[in-house]
């Protein structure tokens, strides 16, 4: 049986005093419209969906008063997708957001081609998004940072540091771990700078010496570990520290939890990690606090979102002419600006250093942008 949920806001609750001036500020009046919002309410990823839809619902607060927000649930699955979309259509929508995950993202961008409707993707992340785009016609704008971001600035981070040091690519063998390494070896061969071992080690163990060892004996006095879970890193670093093995480590964003970690103590300090630090904006967190919400992600997402959704509805050369390339919208991930070819400026990831306690940015980050 499918469920499906769909609502729709008005807006007009009260605002702060400081945020009432924030909006007076930075706000100019724009044409009414109606705002479909597709995210998964229900299954796995509900709990993303509704830090999305907080996010969402407060920029609407401060932004949205001439606009109502569609709330649609695709539950990150084709079958609701298509039915989220068919109810935002019977609204007529002026733009879609969301689509935290790929599959409604495309049915939804096909589903609007006729109308040249706007279609703002902020979470899903595949490369193939931008690339199917131009074939489908589609009026596809990827907010989010694309799946290779991540991989563009671990590539960045190794050419800077590693140019004479004989390092290793190694992957935990999952589709995530392989894809981005796979990646990164294409990267590093156009920088001329090939690894001297690759290795895939055997993931959920309760220690990773072999690998280590396996490491030491290839002559490689540096890595880079891309693994789809955090537990796996952190048995690394922890044996690293244990068998004081001399490593130059680079690990994948699963370890960006690590501060908060109860066995963190017992990772080695200057371990690196490629990540997207949690975002930071004074008027938001203030907001956020003030309402008792944890500050997330996903709240930032939706709140960007809707952000660009009101600036794109308050320019009506913007919707006629269907590109939204070339302009930069601010928001409170920063300033975004769309490719041409459909994605964004914004890429959240930089290389982080333990220290022991923190995971701050690394003294090298300015010689990897």
């Amino acid at each position: 049986m499918v469920h499906r949920v769909s609502l729709i806001l008005g807006h007009s609750l009260s605002i702060f005093g400081y945020i009432a001036f924030f909006m007076l500020a930075t706000t100019a009046p724009s044409k009414s419209g109606t705002i479909g919002l597709s995210i998964p309410l229900s299954g796995d990823a509900a709990e993303l969906g509704q830090s999305f839809r907080t996010g969402a619902k407060l920029a609407m607060e401060i932004y949205g008063s001439n606009h109502q927000l569609f709330i649609t649930d695709d539950g990150c699955d084709a079958d609701l997708a298509a039915l989220a979309t068919e109810d935002m259509k019977s609204q007529n929508v002026d733009i879609v957001l969301g689509l935290i995950c790929n599959a409604p993202a495309k049915i939804v961008a096909n589903a609007f081609v006729e109308s040249k409707t706007p279609v703002i993707v902020a979470g899903a992340r595949s490369v193939r998004l931008i690339k199917d785009r131009e074939r489908e016609a589609w009026n596809l704008w990827r907010m989010s940072p694309g799946d290779d971001y991540a991989v563009e600035v671990a590539a960045n981070a190794i050419r800077a540091l590693w140019q004479t040091t004989p390092y290793a690519i190694v992957d935990d063998g999952t589709i995530y771990g392989r894809s981005f390494t796979d990646a990164l070896r294409i990267k590093m061969d156009e920088f001329g700078l090939e690894p001297q071992f690759s290795d895939t080690f055997r993931a959920a163990q309760s220690t990773q010496a072999g690998l280590l060892r396996r490491l030491q004996r290839s002559g490689v006095t540096a890595a880079f570990i891309a693994s789809a879970t955090k537990e796996d890193l952190l048995t690394i670093g922890q044996n690293m520290a244990e068998f004081e093995i001399d490593l130059d480590l680079i690990a994948s964003e699963a370890l960006v939890v690590l501060p908060f970690l109860e066995e963190a103590s017992r990772v080695a300090s200057g371990l690196k990690v490629v990540m997207a630090p949690m975002p930071e904006d004074e008027t938001l967190d203030a907001l956020l606090k003030e309402r008792d919400i944890d500050p997330d992600q996903q709240i930032y997402n939706g709140f960007a979102a809707v952000q660009i959704a009101t600036q794109v509805l308050g320019n009506t050369e913007l919707l006629r002419q269907n590109d939204l390339s070339g302009i930069v919208f601010e928001t409170v991930l920063g300033g975004i600006q769309f490719n041409e070819n459909g994605s964004s400026s914004y890429n959240p990831y930089e290389l982080h250093e333990w220290d022991g306690e923190v995971l701050a940015p690394s003294k090298s980050e300015a010689e990897t942008q």
